[in-house]
């Protein structure tokens, strides 16, 4: 496998110098978008995923507000829920199971505030050896890294599909995305339950394809790749200023989804990829803040249910969520930003 050097520091600064233009949603309130009469610090984590790479620019909407956000990159969204959780961050993005992991084990400090989109995760298989249907998984070997998003999206298509996950020849994966790749080429798996930009990378690379079958569709999971969340304590002593960061999210999504160059460049020079690469790896990816917390619930039961929750948390995710500062933002209910989808 290519190791990918990031690009010179130079061309990123060139990059996040540019000047960012983008039309506010609609229907905003205006007290939302108000400045702040003093200034407000934020840490906000930060991971290099695809989806997530349009929040570099977050820092630079923000200010418009007052808010000063400092950005430290994570390498897992396990490291980041557990800054968050601390204290050690203000907000971050990480996977949807990851406030129902932290409730399983009694940490009540994190609330999710908006959803980040659909997409991200894929499997990935040798060139020319598709599979098409669900059935033909019970002759294959399959690597997943067990508890992630992608594991989670891929153990509920299988079980939705008549498939018993626990008779499947599943290899548990460490060390990141790389090692599937390693591992497809050398036929230690045939499928790779994985995330961008590792499939990216095999597409480009010509040795793999993506199969027939596709994890993203699950009716307990779907393809839900992230939620935003802020801790507890920051958002009760900052109300004003979480609300503001949710306006901010939100225009640069819109942003980013309206301009794939500029959202390509900066996934590229940030995770220190080829443009081609990260062209492909955000391709299906679908950036959206709604907050889909019927099916939030169904991934905390079915974490439950498998065994990687001890206890049945899924009564309690809506204590977790908040649509408020996501419905201030936008003008929407509720109901249309998510709550019962």
């Amino acid at each position: 496998m290519k190791i990918w050097l990031a690009g010179s520091m130079l061309a990123l600064l060139v990059l996040l110098a540019a000047p960012v233009t983008w039309t506010p949603a609609t229907a905003q309130t205006v007290a939302a978008r108000t400045r702040l009469a003093a200034p407000v610090k934020v840490k906000q984590g930060m991971a290099n995923v695809p989806a997530l790479s349009p929040l570099w620019l977050l820092p630079e909407q923000a200010a418009k507000y007052n808010i000063q956000i400092e950005q430290i990159l994570f390498q897992r969204f396990a490291d980041e829920r557990t800054a968050l959780a601390s204290g050690d961050l203000d907000i971050a993005a990480f996977g949807p199971q990851d406030i129902t992991l932290a409730l399983g084990q009694g940490v009540k400090s994190m609330v999710g505030v908006a959803g980040v989109g659909s997409g991200n995760d894929c499997l990935l298989v040798r060139k020319g050896e598709d599979i098409k249907e669900w059935a033909g998984l019970g002759t294959k070997t399959i690597g997943v890294g067990a508890g992630s998003i992608s594991w989670l999206k891929f153990a509920a298509s299988a079980q939705e599909n008549g498939l018993d996950y626990g008779k499947l020849r599943i290899i548990n994966i460490v060390g990141g995305g790389g090692n599937y790749l390693k591992s497809l080429q050398s036929k230690e798996i045939d499928l790779a339950v994985v995330w961008h930009p590792f499939c990216a990378q095999g597409i480009t690379e010509g040795f793999a394809q993506y199969p027939t079958i596709d994890h993203n569709r699950s009716k307990a999971v779907g393809g839900l790749i992230s939620v935003l969340a802020v801790n507890r304590g920051f958002m009760e002593k900052n109300h004003d200023a979480v609300q503001r960061l949710v306006v901010a999210y939100i225009d640069v999504l819109q942003y980013a989804q309206a301009n794939p160059q500029r959202w390509l460049k900066i996934y590229a020079e940030k995770a220190g990829l080829p443009e081609a690469i990260a062209a492909e790896s955000i391709r299906i990816t679908k950036l959206d803040a709604t907050l889909p917390l019927a099916s939030i619930t169904r991934i905390s039961k079915f974490l439950s249910d498998n065994g990687v929750i001890t206890r049945d948390v899924s009564g309690e995710i809506a204590q977790h969520y908040t649509f408020e500062f996501l419905a201030k933002a936008t003008g929407k209910s509720p109901a249309e930003l998510g709550q019962n989808q």
